[in-house]
């Protein structure tokens, strides 16, 4: 029972946290006590030499204060404004560090960086332990390289005052959700090393309850399960949620610059707890503090005693049973197919309640009829009297006879976020830690590097293959043997797809690094490069004599392929901020040249195609077709969205020809075209596996391949094998198709 939720007497501001709903799972309301004005001390300003020494036995004094979400820009100053007086005052209460749960920056350069850190008062920065959020990975033009310039790096831990604090990174560069991955789950592993204290953990992205922005959440449960991990401060939604689950209290908070408000903690005198609240800091005015919830320090934690001993799942193709038993009896238990569409966003979940058997044991079924062949989660969730929770996630699968399924899987190191090179008698894939191996198409190994990180598909030219890094550098290796050809050094990450094309009958190569357009030569020597203006994270595409580009700066561009100088740059967006054009703007997608020779663009809110002499538009179709490559086809221009509508146009004015309603979530992983061209194999961000018929417009979804997210357009080898590349680092090779 969580007993030490309930208030004293003397704490009365607290009140508020035992009435807790059950059909939300974890969920806790925040306190609903009236504001107390907040006496506020002197500034003060010291350097982190002056901390007590990390580790120190003092168990009762600690206080500090958390914020999140400031998303400094320079185009509003105000913002950095409110920050300043916001943390002037935190600073006045003397906290022994503040923590930053990312989103530091509307988009992660540097003199939004900048910016920020003009607001904080002086004195104050050594004590600010930072994290990253989306806004910080997903734009970011030099992959974390500025922000590790002013904050140090993504992943954090120190001890104080018998307290563990864990600063967590689980971002993806250039993608919305986040991942945990091996390597982050290891992060974990090494903070929680060595004597038992309560800790502490921050990162952007809220987890457990009803969020599903960390695919492997539940990797990162059994992580910390057995340690005193007791409480997450988390932001990103912008709202303020409290759940309690699995022996921890999360507090997902408000946006900074909202009220503005900052988030105070400080431990109670027996060293109990921590009590929360929210400080809003009026332009004039006095500050106020609000009661948030209370998080309790014991070596048992809330919800930490309803973990079953035993939970089973029994699947047919009409049902799945769930049974579980437990040493602690619940007041209830819930279960769901985990809900694999939901994708980077939080969902309440479609809850249905299991029935209490003898003794502690509980069983339910969840109907399967409506699900896809293939990998499923489950997710069960047993609630206390006190409204916290345990939750536990199961995996089963679907499978029938004469049926697509996996044959045959291959484990690399680093989620596989590029397209699938296809090469002579095999294919290559590359890895965000900065692995490149090819296969052969039966899936034997051939031969690998490990160079930096690598974030988009590589490109063969002849028997070369072309790797971008974000080490800086373009590789050529040879497709056969893997031996290096040569390395070019772009002075920036290469967070683009390279194009090989042909000038004057010449090879050439067109890459983007940190911001700007290069052409090489087949030998890697550059020729000419230009100005994108930001971030440009898709691959170009040229006709011979032009090259056509996004750019950061919300305009399409054309250049002269001969020697890069600008033919044309148009707006492509009506936004005004560098922020809001680089978003709306056409950073990320491949650009694709229509029949006609028109270059066709994508944002997220239309496709257009641009008249390839002046850049005047065409046409517009009105989606969010950025990110999923399209295909031109027999039967016209394959156009995907983020929200999986497929739609057939007609290349020569953007008529629709045939759509289907969205069956997936589509994020950048594009279509494979079967040999004869009237089939496309489109695997969803979610990983189900969906079959398309070009000619009359169906789709039928085939199995769900994994619950790993996938980004990488899969390919067709011999055998009618069909090989996806999935974020877990693993490439599934799918058969029976």
């Amino acid at each position: 029972m969580r007993t030490n939720l309930t208030p004293d007497p003397s704490r009365r501001r607290f009140l508020g946290l035992a009435g807790l709903g059950l059909a939300g799972g974890a969920l806790l309301p925040a306190a609903t006590a009236a504001a107390t004005p907040l006496s506020t001390g002197s500034p003060y300003g010291v350097d982190r030499s002056t901390w007590p020494a990390y580790g120190t036995e003092n168990t009762t004094s600690l206080r500090f204060a958390v914020i999140t979400d400031t998303h400094a820009d320079v185009v509003l100053p105000d913002r950095s404004k409110d920050l300043n007086r916001m943390l002037t005052v935190a600073q006045g209460m003397h906290p022994d560090f503040v923590l930053h749960c990312g989103d530091i920056t509307d988009y992660g350069v540097d003199d939004e960086f900048a910016m920020y850190r003009s607001s904080i008062p002086a004195g104050l920065w050594d004590r600010i332990q930072h994290v990253p959020g989306n806004h910080e990975s997903r734009w970011s033009p030099d992959a974390f390289e500025t922000y590790r310039r002013y904050f140090g790096p993504e992943w954090s831990s120190f001890e104080l005052h018998g307290l563990r604090v864990v600063g967590m990174a689980p971002m993806q560069m250039l993608e919305e959700p986040g991942l945990f991955g091996a390597d982050g789950l290891d992060h974990v592993s090494r903070a929680l090393r060595g004597r038992e204290l309560p800790t502490a953990m921050f990162l952007h992205y809220p987890l457990g309850a009803d969020n599903y922005y960390v695919n492997d959440t539940e990797d990162f449960l059994d992580r910390i399960a057995g340690h005193r991990v007791r409480a997450i401060f988390a932001g990103h939604i912008h709202r303020q949620q409290v759940a309690a689950f699995n022996g921890l209290t999360q507090v997902a908070m408000r946006n900074t610059f909202a009220i503005p408000s900052f988030y105070w903690v400080e431990r109670s005198p027996d060293g109990s707890r921590l009590d929360v609240t929210e400080v809003a800091v009026p332009a004039t005015g006095t500050p106020t503090s609000t009661a948030v919830t209370t998080i309790p320090l014991g070596r048992t934690g809330p919800g930490e005693a309803l973990e079953p001993h035993h939970a089973d799942l029994r699947t047919t193709r009409e049902a799945i049973t769930v049974s579980a038993a437990f040493k602690t009896a619940p007041a209830q238990v819930i279960a769901q197919v985990y809900p694999q569409n939901v994708f980077s966003g939080s969902n309440a979940g479609t809850w249905v309640p299991l029935v209490k058997g003898k003794g502690n044991t509980w069983q339910g079924e969840l109907n399967a009829t409506a699900l896809p062949l293939g990998e499923h989660r489950v997710q069960l969730r047993a609630i206390g009297n006190d409204g916290a929770a345990y939750d536990r996630t199961l995996s089963t699968k679907l499978t029938a006879k004469k049926a697509p399924s996996v044959a045959w899987t291959k484990e690399l190191n680093g989620a596989i976020q590029g397209a699938l090179l296809p090469i002579p008698d095999g294919f290559v894939a590359a890895t965000a830690a900065g692995e490149v191996q090819a296969f052969s198409t039966k899936g034997t190994r051939r031969w690998h590097h490990t160079i930096g990180a690598v974030h988009r598909a590589p490109a063969l030219m002849d028997r070369t293959v072309l790797v971008p890094s974000a080490d800086h550098r373009l590789y050529a290796f040879d497709a056969a043997k893997g031996s290096t050809s040569w390395s070019t050094n772009l002075h920036a990450p290469v967070l683009s797809s390279p194009l090989v094309t042909k000038v004057d009958g010449q090879h050439r190569i067109l890459v983007t690094a940190g911001g700007r357009l290069y052409c090489l030569d087949a030998r890697g020597r550059v020729l000419w490069s230009a100005n994108l203006n930001g971030l440009f994270a898709g691959q170009v595409a040229c006709d011979g004599t032009r090259v056509f580009a996004g750019g950061g700066d919300g305009k399409a561009h054309a250049f002269d392929a001969r020697t890069g100088a600008e033919l044309w740059a148009v707006s492509i967006t009506n936004k005004t901020t560098p922020y809001q054009q680089m978003i709306y703007g056409a950073w990320s997608g491949e650009v694709e040249l229509l029949p006609d020779g028109s270059p066709l663009i994508a944002t997220v809110s239309s496709a257009m195609s641009l008249d390839p002499t002046t850049g005047a538009t065409k046409w517009t179709r009105n989606g969010s077709y950025i990110y999923t490559p399209s295909h031109l086809t027999a039967y016209g221009l394959l156009l995907i969205d983020e929200q999986g509508n497929v739609v057939m146009a007609d290349p020569a004015n953007g008529a629709t020809r045939w759509t289907i309603r969205p069956l997936l979530r589509a994020f950048e992983s594009g279509p494979a075209i079967s040999r004869d061209g009237r089939t496309a194999w489109l695997v969803g961000t979610t990983g189900l596996l969906t079959r398309i018929d070009l000619a009359n417009g169906t789709a039928e979804p085939i199995l769900q391949v994994s619950t790993a997210n996938t980004f990488s357009t899969p390919v067709l080898v011999a055998d009618h094998t069909l090989v996806i590349g999935f974020q877990d680092g693993v490439l599934r090779a799918v058969t029976g198709l």
